[in-house]
């Protein structure tokens, strides 16, 4: 019998701060392997030296504490005074049982100095600080006793989350990993479209793929159109070397998450009317349509158009749109922007909002869009192909830069209830939600049935993709639906 292993190493990094994006979808997939009794699975991480270590019963406690929200967060708490939120900060850095990555870093920065573009001195200083303090409680930890690592058990199958692939990638490491592997492809778009991200970023995206296209028996893709395009890249880089590819939607999970906290169902105030855009404020979300649109609509529409509020963290290649912001200074009183905001502000925004807009250049698979139809909210949204799977072809889509199609869609949900209303129906009636646990249980079973094999262990290069499967019910008894990515 094949053991299952988790790795948690995402969310370990990610630390207690809203997931987002990546994040979420694989701190759901750890989330629900903790609840799962079906049967043992193990939990481990990928050290700094690309090398797998199984987690001890107080991490595995605070891991547990973590994924369920359970800890204190660095969010909100902007009129605290300065030492108060770093003094926060510390204190969660001292009480965790391992070392945050470097993203926790940055977002804490964020937290304790309230500059959310990630720049200036006072960002700095406060980056600089946690860091300095990271390493002072590195040096002082007792040494960890040697673990078992799954990825050298030849009888394991082992998950890897994409922060392990981007740590055992950068070091060249493959040699001693005998396990089943198994990932989550969420996306080509920096290989696709590199214009859209940072030419380093750029460079280890590319360095990645190759990781996993060389080294998985099995890529779980989170839409058929990302699914068509790691087949497509696959038998471009490698011809006999093709992994098998499978489809596992992840749907959207906030409102899940919050299903047990949310304790005001009714919108907090109908009065105030807003068009909401939840995503990285970056090149690729394509957020100076939006501008353009309002500034079009404005004249036009007056005190119908609603404000826009953008919700997401910064990332990166943003300066269009502050240029655009600077130039035209009459928006400002009609968009807003939100960052660092808790999942229960984030679910309140989602429930308020008039409608969503989400006019993203491309997607892997479009989780603010998802999570708008878990919230029965209508959401317009672009061509990219993957936004009409995560809205399951029942939203308005729009050409992504064809503003003139934009200003008319707007004005259009702006000043006909009538249609906005027959578009809540529509969620409310066709909508189907994919829950974590049957996200889960597709992919565990996507895992046993692709990743189990009779002979014995062939190391690489491995069986090309297409091959015979036996004993599938070795790893899970129960055996959900799942789709087979289309050639």
């Amino acid at each position: 019998m094949k053991k299952l292993y988790i790795d948690a190493s995402l969310p370990f990094r990610w630390g207690p701060h809203p997931p987002v994006g990546i994040p979420r979808v694989e701190t759901a997939l750890v989330r629900q392997a903790l609840r799962w009794r079906a049967s043992p699975v193990g939990f481990f991480i990928v050290d700094a030296h690309g090398l797998g270590r199984m987690l001890g019963e107080a991490e595995l406690r605070y891991l547990k504490r973590l994924v369920e929200g359970e800890l204190p967060q660095v969010v909100g708490e902007a009129e605290r005074p300065y030492l108060a939120r770093l003094w926060k900060v510390l204190s969660i850095l001292r009480d965790a049982p391992f070392d945050f990555g470097r993203e926790f870093d940055r977002v804490a920065a964020i937290f304790v100095s309230g500059s959310e573009k990630r720049r200036g001195i006072k960002f700095q200083l406060s980056k600089t600080a946690i860091r300095v303090f990271k390493a002072a409680k590195s040096c002082l930890r007792a040494r960890r006793t040697e673990t078992k690592d799954p990825l050298k058990d030849d009888s394991a199958i082992c998950f890897l989350s994409s922060a392990s692939v981007h740590e055992i990638a950068a070091k060249k490491l493959a040699g001693n990993i005998g396990c089943r592997i198994f990932t989550i492809m969420h996306d080509l778009i920096p290989i696709d479209f590199p214009h859209f991200v940072g030419p380093h970023h750029a460079r280890g995206f590319v360095r990645n793929t190759a990781w996993q296209l060389e080294n998985s028996d099995l890529l779980v893709c989170v839409s058929k159109y990302t699914a068509g395009r790691v087949r497509c890249h696959a038998r471009a880089s490698n011809p006999d070397r093709v992994p098998e590819v499978a489809v596992a939607s992840p749907g959207a999970f906030l409102k899940e998450g919050l299903a047990d906290r949310l304790t005001r169902p009714e919108r907090q105030n109908p009065s105030r009317k807003f068009v909401l855009y939840c995503s990285t404020i970056e090149i690729r979300k394509n957020h100076i349509l939006l501008l353009k649109v309002w500034h079009r609509l404005l004249p036009v529409l007056g005190d119908r158009l609603p404000t826009l509020v953008f919700c997401g963290r910064w990332g990166w290649m943003y300066d269009e749109l502050v240029a655009f912001m600077e130039a035209n200074p009459q928006l400002r009183d009609r968009v807003q922007f939100r960052s660092n905001l808790a999942d229960r502000q984030l679910a309140e925004l989602y429930r308020d909002a008039e409608f969503s807009v989400y006019p993203s250049a491309v997607e892997g698979w479009g989780l603010g869009a998802a999570e708008c139809l878990d919230f029965g909210l209508p959401v317009l949204i672009s061509d990219a192909p993957s936004l009409a799977e995560a809205t399951q072809g029942l939203m308005p889509t729009l050409p992504a830069h064809d503003v003139e199609a934009w200003c008319a869609a707007v004005a259009k949900a702006c000043t006909d209830p009538g249609w906005l209303a027959e578009l809540r129906a529509t969620i409310a009636s066709r909508y189907r939600p994919i829950r974590e646990r049957d996200f889960f249980t597709t992919i565990v079973g996507l895992a046993a049935l692709d990743c189990s094999d009779p002979g014995p262990m062939i190391r690489r290069p491995r069986r090309p993709a297409t091959r015979t499967v036996s004993r599938a019910g070795d790893l899970v008894a129960e055996q959900p639906a799942f789709r087979r990515a289309e050639p």
